[in-house]
């Protein structure tokens, strides 16, 4: 289950903490609230591997516990602060020894085995600064409102880095009130020298041996190197601005992404690149949402390394559950292959661009207030047919 697009709006444009109406308020006295908030969800997915044999398993889908707080400083001035833990609801039963992505039991993960956000910051009438670990703006504001869903989701850039483990951490931001319907974002990413950090893709083109035509192992020049995070003393750029009017939302994000870096065979290094993004949504009522995008991951590790996405996604609300859908156009320039299509990248400078095209639709159904199932299709159109499948679950928000 994905933040709910009505919270992110309203964390948005607030600077707050929105989250799910559930909530249970633990302590509300003399200017101070702390809640707590959860949910739990365990489904059922039959997908593709990279060898298009067909895999199932019941999983969790993101169970979370959360808590939330604000403390009224002064009439203008309040602080607040979230922290979210993650759980795995399907064998949480002895998960002190906990099995490894390898399939070894390890025993040093415990029952509450993963952070989601965390942050704390000041809000007020100057709009909201936060420091911490949350969701990216490029994907509050342009990713989301195209695709944000139970389990399957369009690829979009920021998976292209790696996903979010480095790229959601280490941030400052200010966000603005909204102005005459104008509001902006702009804000850091920092990783110092004493960092623990480590190769961020080793799962797609780092470190495969490219071979010759016959065999041979091909010269060095021509091997993959390491896509890093650059901890020592970087700081990135990253910015937004939107404007909303009538029943209209228009956004655009940049993130110049100087972070993360690619390290050849031969110890050159290269900057990664930056990611750009534009969001047009339109609620046209109550009931009916549909949003368009484009986004780009501009290379710059390598010569024709861009990934650029074209998408657009609907949700219809039928009364006891919503109707959801998308499709998405990926056109990847050859060495991008290697970020959108592992199984089809054949090594740096080798091989043709290539081009997706990536389906996905789903529904809803609300057994009460709290409670709902789902179901959930897509086909990405990648190499063996990788990711392509259905999907079913059950979450219980509290």
């Amino acid at each position: 289950m994905k933040k709910t697009l009505l919270a992110t709006a309203i964390a948005g444009a607030l600077g707050t903490m929105a989250a799910g109406a559930q909530a249970a308020t633990v302590y509300n006295q003399d200017g101070s609230k702390l809640d707590v908030y959860g949910n739990v969800q365990i489904g059922w997915q039959n997908t593709k591997d990279s060898s298009g044999e067909s895999t199932d398993e019941l999983f969790d889908n993101g169970s979370t516990i959360g808590f939330r707080g604000e403390h009224i400083i002064n009439p203008d001035l309040t602080g607040y602060f979230r922290a979210e833990f993650e759980f795995n609801a399907d064998r949480q039963k002895g998960y002190y020894g906990a099995y490894n992505d390898d399939g070894d039991l390890e025993g040093t993960r415990s029952g509450l085995s993963r952070g989601d956000q965390a942050y704390l910051g000041l809000t007020g009438n100057f709009g909201d600064l936060r420091i911490g670990s949350w969701d990216n703006l490029i994907d509050d504001w342009v990713q989301d409102p195209v695709s944000n869903n139970e389990y399957f989701d369009n690829t979009d850039s920021s998976g292209d880095i790696g996903g979010s483990t480095w790229q959601e951490a280490n941030k400052i931001t200010y966000t603005s009130p909204v102005t005459g319907g104008f509001q902006f974002a702009i804000g850091t990413r920092y990783y110092g020298d004493a960092e623990d950090t480590n190769d961020f893709l080793d799962a797609y083109a780092n470190g495969t041996t490219v071979r010759n035509d016959d065999g041979t192992v091909a010269d060095p020049a021509t091997q993959n190197g390491d896509f890093v995070v650059d901890d020592g003393g970087s700081a990135s750029l990253f910015g937004g601005l939107r404007y909303m009017v009538g029943d209209w939302t228009l956004a655009a994000v940049y993130d110049d992404l100087k972070n993360f870096k690619y390290v050849e065979v031969g110890g050159d290094e290269h900057d990664y690149g930056q990611q750009f993004g534009l969001n047009a949504t339109w609620q046209m009522n109550d009931d009916l949402r549909v949003s368009a995008k484009w986004e780009q991951l501009h290379g710059q590790w390598a010569d024709d390394a861009d990934a650029n996405r074209y998408g657009i996604g609907a949700r219809y609300s039928y009364g006891v559950g919503d109707i959801y859908g998308s499709y998405q156009y990926v056109d990847a320039d050859r060495n991008a292959v290697a970020l959108v299509d592992p199984g089809a990248f054949n090594g740096v400078d080798q091989g043709d661009d290539e081009s997706y095209n990536e389906f996905i639709l789903g529904a809803t159904y609300n057994l009460s207030s709290q409670m709902y199932i789902w179901l959930e299709g897509a086909k990405y159109d990648r190499e063996a047919h990788e990711g392509d499948g259905v999907a079913t679950g059950i979450a219980y928000s509290f």
